[in-house]
């Protein structure tokens, strides 16, 4: 794996001891060597745990402003960027405005599996979430890895 990989590891190794949060986006997609670099670092946890986990990321990354999106509503929602120059996006309680409809995503922290010592979600929660956030070329990349594991 990339020194920005493991780098991405190393800031993520405090945040290892809370419950109910995981890693996904394009960092899993690197992780699952579908692709070969991330872009952001994004995390999903539960909406109890999503405060104490803001607080962990202020002790050692700064605060991003984050403007309303009139589609992605997520009651939950922040972006962090650490000295390293690496951006974290927190989401809890997701979900996104289609058609007039809000339509929300369940984050289930049973299906993470522990992988580097943290947890990574589940391939088929961000294939939905891609699904969701209209990312079709996300969503073709997965579904093709998906179909070779069957």
């Amino acid at each position: 794996m990339s020194d920005k990989f493991q780098q991405a590891l190393a800031l993520l190794a405090p945040l290892a001891t809370l419950p109910d949060w995981g890693i996904g986006g394009s960092l899993l997609l690197v992780e699952r060597q579908l692709q070969e670099d991330f872009r952001d670092i994004d995390l999903v946890c539960s909406e109890a745990i999503a405060p104490e986990l803001a607080a962990r990321l202020q002790q050692f990354s700064t605060e991003l402003p984050v403007a309303a999106h009139p589609q992605y509503c997520s009651r939950f929602f922040r972006r962090y960027r650490h000295h390293s120059g690496l951006v974290i996006e927190v989401m809890a309680g997701i979900q996104v405005r289609q058609a007039g409809a809000m339509r929300q995503w369940l984050f289930a922290p049973n299906r993470c599996e522990q992988r580097h010592d943290l947890p990574w979600m589940a391939l088929t929660d961000w294939l939905e979430l891609y699904q969701l956030f209209e990312r079709p070329e996300k969503v073709a990349l997965i579904r093709t890895a998906l179909a070779s594991v069957r």
